[in-house]
């Protein structure tokens, strides 16, 4: 292992890091798989030490807090990173900046604990921003009374080894709020829904329960709630953030 490169006043070298990203436009319709080849693809272009899998197929070690639903942008969305030499976490942001494909936007670098639990086992909820197009402004915010209000909401199953089941949507549905925006005739839903193993809520089954299924809407993943946990980076730690804005639609 080389030594580990010089560091600036107030900065912390690790080997494991956490990157805050966003989404939009094209990129809102890959799936997890994709996304993952977009990042090894950057990260490689990047000249970063990866640290890799075992095996007969290795891979670089990254994990994503959890997958984005098809159609959806994301404005922080959290990837974890393992390297084999020490980084601070301006270089990690500097080296990726100059490698970034079209609407993939880095929104913050920070260093983690190697002994902090995945992603996916602190993950607990999601925030969800829909801004639906066409539609009774009234008649949204009484479908969304009405689903916020009952004890239960029944809804059929995905796939066709389900075929026949059903779930209770409501359970996964923590809050849900709708405001209409005038201006352009669209009704904006902010959700935030449970993102659990075996309980996760997807924004196009509210819509669907809302009625509002087959109207042209726009959606972003807003942020990710995490538990806590007692593997806390230091104090200390640095943390770098892109000079591009984030895109908030796609």
């Amino acid at each position: 292992m080389s030594n580990p490169p010089a560091l600036k006043h107030g900065q912390l070298a690790a080997m494991r890091f956490r990157i805050t990203f966003a989404t939009a436009y094209a990129l809102a319709y890959v799936s997890v798989l994709e996304l993952g080849t977009i990042w090894e693809r950057t990260l490689r272009r990047a000249r970063l030490p990866l640290r890799y899998s075992m095996g007969f197929n290795p891979r670089p070690r990254m994990h994503f807090a959890a997958p984005l639903p098809v159609g959806c942008g994301s404005e922080r969305d959290l990837l974890d990173l393992w390297l084999t030499e020490p980084r601070t976490a301006d270089q990690i942001a500097q080296a990726v900046a100059g490698v970034l494909p079209p609407h993939l936007t880095v929104v913050s670098v920070d260093p983690v604990d190697e002994q902090t639990p995945a992603l996916s086992e602190r993950l607990t909820a999601a925030d969800y921003r829909v801004q639906v197009f066409g539609g009774s402004p009234e008649a949204i915010a009484n479908a969304v009374t009405e689903l916020m209000q009952a004890e239960s909401w029944m809804m059929a199953r995905r796939g066709r080894r389900h075929r026949g089941q059903t779930y209770d949507l409501r359970g996964l549905v923590l809050s849900l709020n709708a405001e209409s925006n005038p201006h352009d005739l669209s009704t904006t839903l902010t959700m935030r829904l449970k993102a659990q193993p075996g309980a996760t809520g997807r924004p196009d089954e509210v819509l669907k329960a809302l009625g509002l299924a087959d109207l042209p809407r726009r959606c972003v993943r807003t942020g990710l709630i995490l538990t806590e946990n007692d593997h806390h980076s230091p104090p200390s730690r640095s943390t770098a953030r892109a000079d591009q804005s984030t895109h908030a639609s796609h």
